[in-house]
């Protein structure tokens, strides 16, 4: 019985990361970020200015203040979700 519970407590969580990287993924698209942006700009170590995932996050907030996207902080969350399992792969703090 542990056993099941560990493991249906286990998938909770991959699922709500899952999702949040989704809706990260979704969000980035409808407001055209590739528009300013290319893969490069993300993939390419030396031209990221940013160097741990808050300082990316931070980057994130900025870039949809600017384009006037109206996203929520949760909103931001996602998109620095997606970006970092896709691009920078940053630790996270727990």
């Amino acid at each position: 019985m542990m056993k099941i519970m560990t493991m249906m407590f286990m998938m909770f969580f991959v699922t709500c990361g899952y999702a949040e990287m989704i809706r990260g993924k979704q969000l980035f698209d409808k407001a055209q970020c590739m528009a300013c942006h290319n893969s490069e700009d993300f993939k390419d170590k030396t031209i990221s200015k940013s160097k741990t995932f808050e300082q990316m996050k931070e980057k994130v907030s900025a870039c949809q203040i600017n384009n006037d996207a109206q996203w929520f902080d949760d909103d931001e969350h996602d998109v620095a979700m997606y970006l970092n399992k896709e691009y920078y792969h940053f630790k996270q703090k727990e």
